[in-house]
């Protein structure tokens, strides 16, 4: 394929979507294994504490990874595959990448003030006993924790040392973080030299145009604008001079998808064209990798999709936590969901379908048999069902879930 070329919407989409491992059933295997190919194609992971389905970094791995259970992250992690830090948000990051975060780790330095005098005393148990948890160190008396701003001091300074990169995470225990001294975690092979800003913006071009598979200049610097912020490098021009540099040499090709500039590589376009082999319905995290860019959500799937848990009740058109429907290579729909652990049900609070959707055999069994393997992988053996729009689509729905 030459450069300069077009592209329509649907083969942008569906390059985006192989990509990201939504396009076709197995695309990274299956297991342990196939959860670290995944991540390092994606280059993060988010990690949220929302966990009205499951929590984030769970829900995003079981749409692409059959075979997996979450004990497999810790394993990543323990066997320094996997490190935890910031990219678009907190994240699981595959360890060739760790240089990357040097950046930033730097930047939290000079822009955070912390008790030097209870981070050497952490510093110092830490080296002596070993992995320590928040649970391990005492708060002052008449201290009363809650939420972000009132964590005791020693949870401050142990996130603050944890940002600035003196401790990692070692691993979770529940979704407690254990941290280490980093000497003690960092594979002896990795590269910790920190990267000029020519090398950073280059890595994030070529990160980004793999996991996106095609992406306008905006979508490459937006996975990674927060961490820009915070290492405190002006995103806009490294990643525009990087763009010009790598098309100049031939490893990116400029493409025109609806009237607008995008970035690819020959080896991404010559997969095209690409068909779907999905056949079930796919209920994705509304933090997944495929959606979080909302603009690009709204630009390539025609889908204005907006997390609503953050808004008053009283504002909600979905739900709380709706969750985006994926059928082929279209989005059609919203769910709000919940999993009731203790009775093991997952409650279908509000199906939402988008007019533009045609209901008929195959979506049916589509979206029944998603749904079913959904409340499967959530270890639910129940399903409940309260709203559903359009009305017609309820009765065909509570006869056969």
């Amino acid at each position: 394929m030459m450069a300069g070329m077009e592209l329509g919407k649907r083969d942008a989409r569906k390059l985006f979507m192989k990509q990201q491992g939504l396009l076709h059933d197995s695309e990274f295997g299956r297991g342990k294994h196939a959860v670290h190919r995944a991540i390092d194609r994606l280059s993060y992971l988010q990690i949220d504490t929302i966990s009205v389905v499951s929590r984030a970094h769970q829900h995003i791995i079981q749409s692409r990874v059959d075979n997996i259970e979450i004990s497999h992250l810790n394993g990543l992690m323990l066997d320094r595959q996997l490190y935890e830090y910031w990219s678009h948000a907190a994240a699981f990051l595959p360890f060739e990448d760790y240089r990357y975060s040097i950046p930033v780790m730097n930047g939290w330095q000079s822009t955070r003030s912390h008790d030097k005098k209870l981070a050497k005393s952490i510093m110092s148990r830490i080296r002596t006993e070993g992995p320590l948890q928040s649970r391990d160190f005492e708060a002052p008396a008449g201290h009363k924790s809650g939420g972000w701003w009132k964590w005791k001091p020693a949870k401050q300074v142990l996130e603050y040392l944890f940002l600035t990169g003196d401790l990692m995470v070692s691993h979770r225990e529940g979704f407690q973080k254990v941290f280490d001294l980093r000497e003690n975690i960092i594979p002896s092979h990795i590269d910790t030299r920190e990267p000029s800003t020519k090398e950073w913006s280059e890595f994030i071009v070529r990160r980004m145009i793999n996991a996106l598979g095609i992406a306008t200049e905006y979508d490459i610097g937006y996975a990674k604008s927060t961490i820009r912020r915070l290492a405190k490098i002006a995103l806009g021009e490294p990643i525009k001079q990087s763009l010009a540099h790598l098309v100049s040499e031939g490893e990116l090709v400029e493409v025109d998808v609806d009237g607008r500039r995008h970035y690819s590589t020959h080896q991404l376009l010559d997969q095209l064209p690409l068909r779907s082999s999905r056949k079930a319905v796919k209920l994705l995290s509304p933090f997944d990798n495929l959606v979080i860019n909302r603009r690009r959500t709204n630009e390539l799937f025609n889908f204005d999709y907006q997390l609503e848990c953050y808004l008053p009740e009283r504002k909600r058109k979905y739900g709380y936590f709706a969750l985006p429907m994926l059928y082929g290579d279209q989005l059609i729909g919203r769910l709000d969901a919940k999993v009731d652990r203790k009775v093991r049900t997952l409650t279908l609070r509000n199906l939402v379908l988008e007019e533009s959707t045609r209901i008929d055999d195959a979506l049916l069994n589509s979206l029944i048999t998603g749904i079913r393997r959904f409340a499967v992988d959530h270890n639910c053996l129940n399903i409940k069902l309260e709203k559903c729009s359009p009305a017609s689509l309820r009765r065909l729905l509570v006869v056969q879930l």
